[in-house]
């Protein structure tokens, strides 16, 4: 299978590159922002795009299209960004959590023909977190900085601070640690 790869960090790129090449397919072209993306997609054959969907120049939504299969890799971005690819058309998404096994089968079942994305169901949020905070919230879960969690979500770093601490808050937590453990037990991020 021919793939585009999209996505800001080069590490991620890379490595992705690698695993696919080790798979049998071929990357016929990186991209590291939404422009160079656009540019790639429209002079490029390819049967896959593999996208980011936070982008340093906008959202990797917007690279969606039925010309080819998208699949979204994701941070653990909310249920709506999610459902917006989803209602775009993509294909499928997986977490960049998951180990790479579950990407290649889920590119096996698009080779088929199969659009394997589920439907992501709302999060119930009954905790008073504002949509910015779960988004926060699902970045840390991840194990980023609040350095990385700035960059990522296009923030100030105190802006992050100023979040994670209504975050412990409203959750009545201490800990960067204890505000994911009381987060996941409450269904607010997976």
């Amino acid at each position: 299978m021919r793939v585009i790869l999209v996505d800001d960090h080069q590490l991620i790129r890379d490595g992705l590159a690698q695993s696919l090449h080790d798979h049998g397919h071929q990357v016929v072209g990186q991209a590291h922002s939404l422009a160079s993306a656009r540019l790639l997609l429209a002079t490029t054959t390819s049967d896959l795009a593999i996208i980011d969907l936070s982008l340093p120049d906008g959202s990797g939504l917007e690279l969606i299209s039925d010309q080819i299969p998208f699949l979204v890799l994701t941070l653990g971005e909310g249920s709506d960004s999610l459902r917006a690819a989803y209602e775009k058309g993509a294909h499928a998404y997986v977490r960049k959590s998951a180990p790479v096994s579950e990407l290649m089968q889920v590119i096996v079942r698009i080779e088929a023909g199969e659009r394997p994305f589920n439907r992501p169901a709302p999060m119930r949020n009954d905790s008073g977190l504002s949509d910015r905070e779960l988004e926060v919230l699902r970045v840390l879960a991840s194990g980023w900085s609040t350095r990385e969690i700035a960059s990522h979500l296009f923030l100030s770093e105190s802006t992050v601070k100023s979040h994670l601490a209504a975050i412990n808050r409203k959750l009545s937590v201490n800990s960067r640690t204890m505000a994911i453990a009381q987060a996941r037990s409450r269904g607010l991020i997976e």
